[in-house]
C-alpha cells in the first residue's frame, strides 16, 4: 500500500498531543497506581505493602461516608444541573430576544474561581449576619434558621448547594448549542401539527440532541467525583469528614496526613469509579442512538 502523502503532517500535529497526554495524564496515572501499592510517607522510602491500602480503606468506615457523599453529590448534580440546564436553554432558545445578555448571565458563575463562590456561600450560610437566615426571618419563616454549616442535617447540601448552582450556566450553554443544532424544519412541522412547546421539547428536540445530552451527563459526573474546592474551602471537609468528598479525603489522607500510599489509593478508586460510571453511560446512550 502506498503511504498516503498527508500522514506525515497528521502525524505532526498529533504527536506534540500524544507527548503532552503521555507526560502529564498517562505515566502520572501509572506512578499513582505504583504509589498505592506501598507505604510512604513522601520522604523515606517506599515500601511495597501489595494490596493492603486497599483492604484497609475499603474496611474505614469513614472512607464509605465519604464515598457516599460523593455519590449523593453526583445524583443530585444529575437530577438539578441537567434538567434546569435543558429547561433555560429552551426558553432562551424560544424566546429568541436578549438571548446572548442571558447566557452571559447564566455562564458568568462558570468562569467565577470556585473559591471564590465558596467564601462567597459561607457568607451567605452565616447565622448571625447571612442573607439565608435573613430571608427566611423577612418570610416569617425565622423558626428555620440554622447555622447551615454547623447543623449535620444541612450542613452536607449546604455544600452541595454552591457547586450545583455554580456550573448550571455550562448546560444552559452546551445544551443552547445543541438546539441550535437541531433542522428547524422539524420544529415547525410539529408547530403545524398542533404540538405544544413541552411535547416538542420531548419529542423532537431532545431526541436530536442525544450526544449532547450524554456529554452533559458524563461532565456532570466526573466534575462531581473529583469535587474539592467548595468542601474544602467552606468546611475544610469536617467536621471530621461529615463533609468530605473523594477528592478532599484524597488531599487530607496524602498531604495533611503524609499517607501518599493510601492516598493513592483513593485517587485509584476515583479513576475506577469514573471509568465505570463513563463505560455504562456511553453504552446506555449508544444503545439509544441504534434503536
Amino acid at each position: 500500500m502506498k503511504k498516503k502523502k498527508g500522514t506525515p503532517v497528521v502525524i505532526a500535529f498529533l504527536l506534540p498531543v500524544f507527548v503532552i497526554y503521555t507526560a502529564f495524564l498517562f505515566v502520572p496515572l501509572v506512578q499513582t497506581a505504583f504509589y498505592s501499592l506501598t507505604e510512604w510517607n513522601g520522604i523515606t522510602e517506599k515500601v511495597f505493602v501489595g494490596i493492603k491500602n486497599y483492604t484497609d480503606l475499603f474496611q474505614n468506615s469513614d472512607y464509605w461516608m465519604v464515598f457516599w457523599n460523593t455519590i449523593q453529590l453526583v445524583v443530585i448534580t444529575l437530577l438539578i444541573q441537567i434538567p434546569v440546564g435543558v429547561l433555560l436553554a429552551y426558553l432562551l432558545y424560544s424566546k429568541t430576544r436578549g438571548m446572548k445578555v442571558y447566557r452571559t448571565i447564566f455562564f458568568l458563575p462558570v468562569v467565577i474561581a470556585p473559591v471564590a463562590i465558596s467564601l462567597m456561600f459561607s457568607l451567605f450560610y452565616n447565622s448571625e449576619i447571612g442573607v439565608f437566615n435573613k430571608i427566611l426571618e423577612m418570610i416569617g419563616l425565622g423558626a428555620f434558621q440554622t447555622n447551615w454549616l454547623s447543623d449535620t442535617n444541612t450542613l452536607l447540601y449546604a455544600v452541595m448547594a454552591p457547586q450545583v448552582w455554580q456550573y448550571i450556566g455550562l448546560y444552559v450553554t452546551i445544551f443552547l448549542g445543541a438546539l441550535q443544532s437541531v433542522p428547524r424544519e422539524l420544529i415547525e412541522s410539529a408547530e403545524i401539527d398542533g404540538a405544544g412547546r413541552v411535547r416538542i421539547l420531548f419529542h423532537v428536540v431532545l431526541p436530536q440532541t442525544v450526544n449532547f445530552t450524554n456529554i452533559c451527563i458524563i461532565l456532570c459526573i466526573t466534575g462531581s467525583l473529583k469535587a474539592f474546592e467548595h468542601s474544602w474551602i467552606m468546611t475544610g471537609g469536617g467536621p471530621g469528614v461529615r463533609s468530605s468528598y473523594l477528592g478532599v479525603y484524597m488531599y487530607k489522607t496524602a498531604f495533611v496526613n503524609s499517607d501518599f500510599g493510601t492516598g493513592s489509593a483513593i485517587t485509584m478508586t476515583i479513576v475506577a469509579l469514573s471509568l465505570v460510571i463513563t463505560m455504562i453511560v456511553n453504552a446506555v446512550f449508544s444503545r439509544k442512538v441504534e434503536n
